[in-house]
């Protein structure tokens, strides 16, 4: 496919320009719908249009805000920044440009463990919170942990020198299939989230992203860096019960720090839940956003 952007009916588009440390950068915004604010925020390997299937049951009664993480999709390559950290940063400085104090939000994998910081260092600029399959910032170190990281083989792989030669081919798409299972993506929704990360600006910023799980793996599980943190705001975490990638291992150990995080899983269903089962993570979401 070309790199046009893709067509979503009643998605417009826009750029937006925030400012971190070191300067500008470009953020594109995915936008649908009227009503009260959402914000959702994607993961890997995707962009906003890992959200395709939720526009039509939630903008008639939300606005959908859907960026691009930087690095990712159409927003800016600044070469620096691609952790869950600035990422939370700068959906801070997206809400404050857009003129808005309080949104729910929903967030996937990377964009998932995004909403959690974002709700424990901000709960005021959150309402409720939605993260799909993305593990808790309180997972506890265990045996069971320990025997699942054989998952996390990946990680390695693109965090290493090889990692942007390998997105730049077209051989890392089968990885989003585990052995045995069917690829939650049709040929052309694989392109289209490929095409982007062949560029090799975004490509590196994978790289530098997976690096970056490294160091927070090490400091969520090891040094367990948010122990002292508590979440307030109520948030769901709806988890495809056979997600390869995240096993559920890793969603041990939050309870005393979050009593308001409330864990459903959804049967038959793996990593990629917003386009595995879009109906049911739609129903979710208007039900817990009432």
């Amino acid at each position: 496919m070309p790199a046009a952007m893709p067509t979503v009916p009643g998605v417009g588009h826009r750029s937006l320009t925030i400012r971190d440390a070191h300067g500008p950068v470009a953020i594109h915004l995915a936008e649908a719908g009227s009503g009260a604010p959402v914000l959702l925020l994607h993961g890997w390997p995707q962009h906003w249009y890992c959200w395709r299937h939720l526009v039509p049951p939630l903008a008639d009664r939300y606005h959908l805000l859907m960026p691009d993480l930087r690095g990712f999709g159409w927003s800016g390559t600044p070469g620096r920044g691609y952790d869950p950290v600035t990422f939370a940063a700068d959906a801070i400085a997206v809400l404050d440009q857009l003129g808005l104090d309080r949104v729910r939000l929903v967030g996937h994998d990377w964009g998932g463990f995004t909403a959690f910081l974002l709700a424990v260092a901000h709960p005021e600029r959150f309402e409720r919170v939605v993260v799909l399959n993305a593990p808790p910032l309180w997972t506890a170190m265990s045996a069971r942990l320990l025997a699942s990281l054989w998952r996390t083989w990946y990680v390695a792989l693109l965090a290493s020198p090889l990692g942007p030669r390998l997105l730049t081919s077209r051989r890392w798409l089968r990885w989003l299939a585990p052995a045995g299972r069917r690829s939650p993506f049709g040929t052309e929704d694989l392109e289209i989230y490929a095409e982007r990360l062949r560029e090799p600006a975004r490509a590196l910023a994978s790289t530098q992203l997976y690096r970056g799980y490294l160091r927070a793996a090490g400091e969520t599980i090891v040094r367990r860096r948010y122990r002292d943190r508590h979440l307030s705001v109520p948030t769901l975490l709806l988890f495809g019960a056979d997600d390869f990638f995240i096993p559920k291992a890793y969603l041990a150990g939050y309870e005393s720090n979050a009593p308001d995080l409330r864990l459903e899983f959804i049967d038959h269903c793996g990593h990629f839940t917003p386009e595995e089962e879009p109906e049911i993570v739609a129903g979710r979401i208007l039900e817990f956003f009432g």
